[in-house]
């Protein structure tokens, strides 16, 4: 095999590896939240909704319920994906094949308090912190 020949060979094996091979890619950062009364009581044990889906490469979505410390506060964690390039590349295309006008794309997200009976009110006042989502609730 002449050299010209092996540097293409080398060439096309390395662009497969970059097309095939699957990048980590952060779809919802860590998120801080905080649930809290009208006047800033902070609300434990109330449910917190993340939702999820990266509609360009997941054909479904995720969530994750989680209840609020004795703070009113909960952490969500990083929601990360592994995709390779080709999959980014053809994700949206199956999508439109797939769905037509109605397809969508890229990254949805979306967080909610859920109702619940065990959901107590401290009497201490809450601060919120530099990045915290905040909900504000009647109880």
């Amino acid at each position: 095999m002449s050299a010209a020949r092996k540097r293409i060979v080398v060439i096309l094996v390395l662009i497969s590896i970059l097309l095939l091979y699957p990048f980590n890619t952060t779809l919802v950062p860590e998120q801080h939240v905080l649930v809290v009364t009208e006047d800033m009581h902070p609300i434990s044990n109330i449910l917190v909704r993340q939702i999820w889906q990266d509609y360009s490469l997941e054909a479904r979505g995720h969530e994750e319920d989680l209840p609020t410390d004795v703070n009113g506060r909960v952490t969500f964690p990083a929601r990360t994906i592994r995709a390779s390039l080709l999959m980014r590349i053809f994700g949206p295309l199956k999508s439109v094949l797939g769905q037509g006008v109605h397809a969508s794309f890229g990254i949805h997200t979306d967080m909610f308090t859920l109702a619940s009976t065990d959901a107590k009110a401290s009497t201490e006042v809450a601060q919120p912190q530099p990045g915290e989502i905040v909900y504000r609730l009647e109880l």
